[in-house]
Parts: structure tokens; sequence; C-alpha cells
């Protein structure tokens, strides 16, 4: 609520599923890379997202974006749909890890 001291939550679940994490670095689109559609395949089941941006009064939003596996541990197929019109595809990227991935150019760091 307005008003009330902020609250840190701290998520103790565990690691049961895998992720793979990526930053986007736009070079002719928007500078945090808004609008880019982000479409994944892992473990035989396809996702997608659309990045966004935003928050809200005393937050913090990490602007990598984490894509959740599953089970899974790689992600099978990935495009990047920059809002330039530039689509960039990436296959058999390990889980448990970030990336930098720079439009039009592909991955930066790390190499897969």
């Amino acid at each position: 609520v307005s008003g009330d001291a902020p609250l840190l939550l701290l998520n103790q679940v565990g690691s049961r599923n895998h992720w793979r994490g990526l930053q986007l670095m736009s070079r002719k689109s928007d500078s945090a890379a808004v609008g880019a559609k982000l479409v994944w395949e892992a473990g035989g089941k396809s996702y997608q997202r659309l990045r966004t941006a935003g928050g809200s009064y005393l937050s913090y939003h990490d602007p990598r974006e984490i894509l959740g596996l599953g089970s899974a541990t790689k992600v099978e197929r990935l495009e990047v749909h920059w809002p330039s019109g530039q689509i960039d595809k990436f296959k058999e990227l390990a889980a448990g890890a970030y990336l930098q991935i720079k439009e039009g150019e592909g991955l930066v760091f790390p190499r897969p």
C-alpha cells in the first residue's frame, strides 16, 4: 500500500527448474529493446514473450530477460524479433547462464 514501509522479498523455493538469461542490446531499435519479441523452444514446448518496460514506485526491475525452461537443460531454438524488423536466430543454448545479444550482430558474450 502506498505510504507503507517497503518490503524485501526473498525466493527460497530452490532451483528445481532451468533457465537462460538474456541481456538485449539494441542498435536500431529502442535503447532498452522495448517491443522486442522473444520466441523460444525448450523441452519440445514453444514460448514467447514481448519485452516491456516500466515499474512501480520504490521498485527495481532487472533489465535482463529470464527464459524459463522447466526441466529442459537447453534452449533448442531462440529468435529475437527486434522492433526494427531484424530477426536474430540461435540454436542449442545451454541453460543456467546469461548471454548478451546485440541486435544484428548476435551473441556478444559469452559464446555458447
